[in-house]
């Protein structure tokens, strides 16, 4: 049977690009080094493949085209896009395990959940940005699951945790030895073109972190509504995704969770892990 041994939600707020030449601003120092402990903690759980969750931000999907979760299944998935590239984002280029990515698609319909596919798909900084940080070589294959956090009407709150149990058990239904690790990357409050600033919301991002970080299932259900989210800011609904994490948990509290305040760029950076073994 396989296991899902290691899950890791972090951000990929494309401010943090230079992190890993942070040189004399601290803030980015103190993100790059915790990216580098979790990079370690990744390695030692072993895995042979990755499930990538994450969202395109209108790269590749759009408003007349958007499925509420995707599993893309062709032979390799790579990223980023030009404009991303151009501020610094990195590229990543990853086999997929195309029999996993299958599997899950069908297993998921025995299981109340009707992920949507694809073998035309360009990964963007959701999912290049965790990749390149956690796992620099490029050597495992991943599962690129692709989430709508930015069409409405985007799936529930309860729907994302639903989503990651399944995962799970489609996970543990895998015959063999396989040790799977889940990498996760989404955001906390954040205005995109709108007339707030662009982290408006500290009081939710440190609320939000805590119920996800400590397992408070029930109350993340009933309280990250997307009314919510909309009034913190008007893309704060990419925190969906770590939701999910949550879901694949069991619900079970974090190993280790961190709302990092980082106070000369106004911005506040999510970490969770999970240690499965």
């Amino acid at each position: 049977m396989a296991k899902l041994v290691s899950i890791i939600g972090v951000t990929h707020n494309p401010m943090l690009a230079g992190m890993a030449n942070a040189g004399s601003n601290p803030e980015l120092a103190r993100v790059r080094d915790r990216f580098g402990e979790f990079r370690e903690s990744l390695r030692a759980a072993r895995p042979d493949v990755l499930l990538c969750v994450g969202n395109d931000h209108f790269n590749h999907l759009f408003m007349d085209n958007m499925p509420a979760f995707l599993v893309g299944k062709s032979p390799m998935a790579k990223g980023t896009s030009a404009w991303e590239r151009r501020i610094g984002l990195p590229d990543y280029t990853a086999k997929v395990d195309v029999e996993l990515a299958k599997k899950i698609i069908r297993d998921g319909f025995e299981r109340r959940t009707d992920f949507a596919f694809s073998d035309e798909f360009i990964m963007d900084h959701a999912f290049t940005f965790p990749l390149a940080n956690l796992r620099p070589e490029c050597d495992l294959p991943i599962i690129p699951i692709f989430c709508n956090v930015m069409a409405p009407p985007i799936p529930s709150t309860r729907r994302f945790f639903q989503v990651g149990e399944t995962l799970r058990q489609i996970i543990e239904d895998v015959p063999g030895d396989v040790r799977v690790a889940a990498l996760c990357s989404g955001h906390l409050s954040v205005e995109i073109g709108g007339p707030r600033p662009a982290n408006p919301d500290r009081e939710f991002d440190h609320w939000a972190c805590d119920l996800i970080g400590t397992g408070k299932v029930q109350e993340a259900i009933d309280g990250l509504t997307f009314e919510r989210f909309s009034r913190a800011g008007n893309y704060t609904a990419g925190f969906l995704t770590f939701v999910m994490l949550m879901g694949m948990a069991g619900g079970a509290p974090a190993a280790f969770w961190e709302c990092m305040e980082l106070e000369k760029m106004q911005t506040r950076v999510p970490f969770f892990h999970w240690d499965l073994g």
